[in-house]
């Protein structure tokens, strides 16, 4: 985005959230595989269509000496009791970064982070689990989360279809018509104006009957109040206070807010092709892919996640844990909370959407984490970006958790040093890496996160690689079944009050 010296301020392409725009990118590929009864929808499936517009750049001037980056699977402490909870990964990326220049350069920096971040459950004020350090002291933070960048979208897509509709005399009318209507009336307004769309005079318009059905259910809702950029508050308009992440879903909310940016994005690139630039194309970007993958247990071969999804947990109080967990899951199904507090007009509209949007190759969600720094002149110094985040689950056989981390960013400088990664495993866990690793041996490890009542002590085993490939993802992955049989020691309670005093 920016960089800046003493003299004053110069571009430069470096490893940063540049908003920029970009041409419509789309991947080869499908989704992860998701079994349940009655098949996988993603065989008539197309990819949704969103606009994105962070990117990342190139720097030329810094250089990265060396990344350590540390992993460890743990368990939570404060829920430690709970077996069928995935491990607690903890991650530690720490860059020795060289200023070779005479001048002071000041640099925004962004960080990928594949899926959720930790929030603790306990906490009276939850933040995610993130950190950034400089010489070993916190420094300012932004988490720009994966519900931010859908919350921006829904509200440029809700844009662009609004403007579309006051420039068409009679579609504008038709609209006004049906948000008017009642009763038989509204039912009429509803079907003329899908025959309106779908006339043979429509049709350089693209608009097919099932699109056409999206703008009925369009007309009919109500979103509420436009809000607005809190560009104050961020250079992007995006922070933890923002009032986008759930702005724009109104009844939609019963759908989640994946396939309701998808339908805000179709309807829009009806009146601007631009909006059909993909939510995929950030993951290009930064090296990611989009389809949710994992490393083979048996075969240490990178393919696409499997997940049995058994259709009981779609239902009641259990569908929440899983959505919370992995709302990936929930953006493959046609899942419609019985719960939602809408109308039964509403929650019709919402089924129409749900049997009328294609289906979406899911993707991992991104999170991008941004801070600033500034490089004295002929200076060496230390970052480190560190944060938690549940693993995910891979059902075939057998079982795993995995992690996904992004390298790709290291071949975005001039020059980056080596990537030393170290993977700590509980001892009698399988482990496996999408790179080879050297077993360095075992030893005891105390895991701390929230003071003497968080701790948890067991054995692990260390593995050790140098990345070679500094593109594309790092996947590891742990064996299910023996996660679930690690035994945890927790401190005595006297041991507690001892070291309080």
């Amino acid at each position: 985005m920016r960089s800046s010296t003493k003299t004053g301020v110069v571009s430069c392409t470096v490893l940063i959230l540049g908003l920029c725009v970009a041409g419509i990118v789309f991947a080869n590929g499908g989704p992860f595989v998701v079994k349940y009864p009655g098949g996988d929808p993603a065989a008539k499936g197309v990819l949704a269509r969103l606009d994105p517009d962070l990117k990342p750049r190139h720097e030329a001037r810094l250089r990265v000496v060396k990344e350590d980056l540390k992993i460890t699977f743990a368990s939570d402490p404060m829920i430690r009791s709970d077996a069928s909870l995935p491990p607690l990964v903890y991650v530690a990326a720490e860059y020795t970064i060289e200023n070779p220049t005479a001048e002071e350069i000041e640099i925004d920096f962004g960080f990928p982070i594949l899926r959720g971040v930790y929030t603790e459950p306990l906490s009276m004020m939850p933040t995610p689990d993130v950190e950034v350090r400089w010489n070993g002291d916190p420094i300012p933070c932004n988490l720009i989360s994966n519900s931010a960048i859908y919350g921006i979208i829904r509200q440029r897509a809700r844009e662009t279809i609004d403007k579309g509709i006051a420039n068409n005399k009679k579609l504008a009318e038709l609209v006004a018509t049906v948000r008017k209507a009642k009763g038989a009336d509204r039912a009429k307004a509803r079907a003329q104006l899908a025959a309106y769309l779908t006339s043979w005079k429509r049709l350089l318009s693209r608009w097919d009957k099932r699109d056409a059905a999206l703008m009925v259910e369009y007309a009919s809702l109500d979103f509420g109040k436009q809000k607005t950029h809190a560009r104050d508050r961020s250079p992007f308009g995006w922070g933890p206070d923002t009032l986008l992440v759930a702005a724009n879903l109104g009844p939609l909310g019963a759908i989640g807010e994946q396939k309701a940016t998808q339908f805000f994005a179709q309807l829009a690139s009806h009146f601007d092709r631009k909006a059909a630039r993909t939510y995929e194309s950030i993951f290009t970007a930064w090296g990611g892919d989009v389809r949710e993958r994992s490393v083979d247990l048996k075969t240490g071969k990178v393919r696409p996640r499997e997940i049995s999804v058994d259709p009981k947990t779609l239902e009641g109080g259990a569908s929440y844990a899983l959505l919370q967990r992995d709302p990936t899951i929930y953006a493959r199904v046609d899942y419609l909370d019985p719960k939602a507090k809408i109308s039964e007009a509403e929650k019709a509209s919402c089924g129409a959407i749900l049997k009328n949007l294609p289906v979406v190759f899911t993707f991992a969600p991104m999170n991008l984490l941004h801070y600033q720094v500034k490089f004295p002149a002929k200076s060496t110094q230390t970052l480190t970006v560190s944060y938690r985040q549940y693993a995910y689950a891979d059902t075939r056989s057998p079982d795993s958790y995995q992690l996904a981390y992004v390298v790709h960013p290291a071949s975005l400088w001039k020059k980056f040093g080596p990537i030393n990664l170290e993977v700590a495993v509980p001892e009698g866990v399988r482990f496996r890496a999408s790179v080879p690793c050297k077993n360095a041996g075992g030893e005891e490890r105390t895991v701390e996160r929230h003071g003497d009542a968080g701790k948890l002590t067991t054995r692990f085993s260390t593995y050790r690689a140098t990345l070679k490939n500094k593109k594309g993802e790092l996947f590891l992955a742990v064996d299910a079944d023996a996660w679930k049989k690690v035994k945890w020691q927790a401190p005595q309670a006297a041991e507690v009050q001892a070291r309080r005093g």
